[in-house]
This record gives C-alpha cells, sequence and structure tokens, in this order.
C-alpha cells in the first residue's frame, strides 16, 4: 500500500498538469491584444501623421506608434499618438487612415478619422512601440 504523502504528491502532480494544461493559453499580463504593429508608414504618411498630431496636440510634443496598430476595429490603416497631458496621464489619439498616402493629400481627398473617446483608444493604451514624431 502507498504511503499517503506519496499519493497525495502524485494526485498534487496530476492536477499540476491538468491545470496548467488547461490554463496555457490564458494571458495573465494587462497588455491589450492589439500591441503588434503592422508596416511601418512612408515618408509621406510620417509627414501626414506628424501635420495631423501637431494640430490636435496644438504644436506640443507627442509620439507615435512605430507602425500601423493591427486589430482595430475599424476598417483603414490606424496609428495610435499620444501626448502628456498637464496632470501627468497621457492623452491618446487613434488616427484611422482608409488608404496609404503615396504623396501630398488636399482637402478634397483627406479623409481621415481622429478618434479620441477612452473606449476608442483602447488599443493606444500599454504599447511600448512610441517614437518621437516631432
Amino acid at each position: 500500500m502507498p504511503e499517503p504523502l506519496a499519493a497525495f504528491r502524485t494526485v498534487g502532480f496530476g492536477l499540476l498538469v491538468l491545470a496548467s494544461t488547461v490554463l496555457g493559453g490564458c494571458r495573465t499580463d494587462a497588455a491589450p491584444f492589439a500591441e503588434t504593429s503592422g508596416p511601418a508608414p512612408n515618408a509621406a504618411e510620417i509627414r501626414y501623421i506628424r501635420e495631423t498630431g501637431s494640430a490636435i496636440y496644438r504644436r506640443q510634443p507627442f509620439e507615435r506608434t512605430r507602425g500601423f496598430v493591427t486589430g482595430v476595429a475599424a476598417s483603414g490603416y490606424a496609428i495610435c499618438l499620444r501626448a502628456p497631458m498637464r496632470d501627468g496621464r497621457l492623452d491618446h489619439t487613434l488616427l484611422i487612415l482608409q488608404r496609404r498616402i503615396e504623396g501630398a493629400v488636399s482637402q478634397v481627398e483627406d479623409d481621415a478619422t481622429i478618434l479620441r473617446a477612452s473606449a476608442d483608444v483602447g488599443p493606444c493604451r500599454n504599447r511600448s512601440d512610441w517614437v518621437p514624431a516631432r
């Protein structure tokens, strides 16, 4: 007859293996699902992002994500912008380009969407791929 302690260890080890198998795919960090970045913007898009961000943040320094944000529900090419506010928090903006930019954008062709509501900028929080935009 096996010792009670040995049987307890065997059952405990089995439960540990079962739990790790079941929970193996679960995330435990607070990072959003949309952490991955898509392709990097080209020079014309960087210029457009810089000019639009300067207007949004009233010529204050701001940052942008290194590449386009994937996993955003809206259609188009999304990029995150952020700037510090006076109270130390960060003000996030989700800028969605409807198509890739190749040259100058006229006012007639400018159909980018600017989202600033807290519910819309969720993919922009807790990211680590920020670069200076100015």
